[in-house]
């Protein structure tokens, strides 16, 4: 399954060709996802991001503008390829879930700096994530619900792979929480897709 999500990524398409394989590609991201979640508690959760997962949404990005135009497609790579991890770098989404518009006017503001709460977790090392696009927390910046961090240090890809136990950990006011993650996530993490050119 995962070789041929690596057939596909390689390139991205234009929405006239994506639209044949988008329902082939929803399966498979849909089950590439799964071991890449982890629910730190009922209203935030954190998705590890790679190459395959990025591809994913800047081909939506373009298909929902609806038409063949080289400049959309190139913008969307130009706004989503930060979030691609390189050597040595973590790329997660933190999302805090809202549900109505109460919650999005009153809750979400008191989750205000969780960009800034997140770190992995090795062997008791703790690695602090940072924003991928600092821009978004100006002065005059809305509240946001869905957050792109990355974490990076020098040796980082060989400390996972040698890792024993991994965990997220969220220290914000309204979220103090450290979650190990499953064999399956931490493998997953291990190989995540980097460096992929579009």
């Amino acid at each position: 399954m995962e070789s041929d999500l690596l057939k596909i990524i390689n390139r991205v398409y234009p929405p006239s060709q994506y639209s044949g394989i988008r329902e082939r590609v929803y399966e498979l991201i849909s089950n590439y996802k799964a071991n890449r979640y982890v629910k730190v508690d009922d209203r935030v959760t954190v998705l590890f991001e790679d190459a395959a997962t990025v591809w994913f949404q800047i081909e939506e990005a373009v298909y929902l503008e609806g038409v063949d135009d080289d400049a959309v497609l190139k913008e969307a790579i130009r706004t989503y390829s930060p979030m691609v991890p390189r050597k040595d770098e973590v790329s997660l989404t933190v999302f805090v879930h809202v549900f109505n518009y109460d919650e999005m006017r009153n809750l979400l503001p008191k989750y205000n700096g969780i960009e800034n709460s997140v770190n992995l977790v090795i062997n008791d090392h703790a690695i602090p994530a940072k924003p991928i696009y600092p821009e978004d927390y100006g002065p005059d910046a809305l509240p946001r619900s869905i957050h792109y961090l990355k974490i990076s240090e020098p040796g980082l890809d060989l400390a996972l792979k040698q890792a024993t136990a991994v965990a997220i950990s969220v220290m914000h006011p309204m979220v103090n929480k450290t979650v190990k993650l499953t064999d399956r996530a931490l493998e997953s993490l291990k190989y995540l897709i980097k460096d992929i050119q579009w």
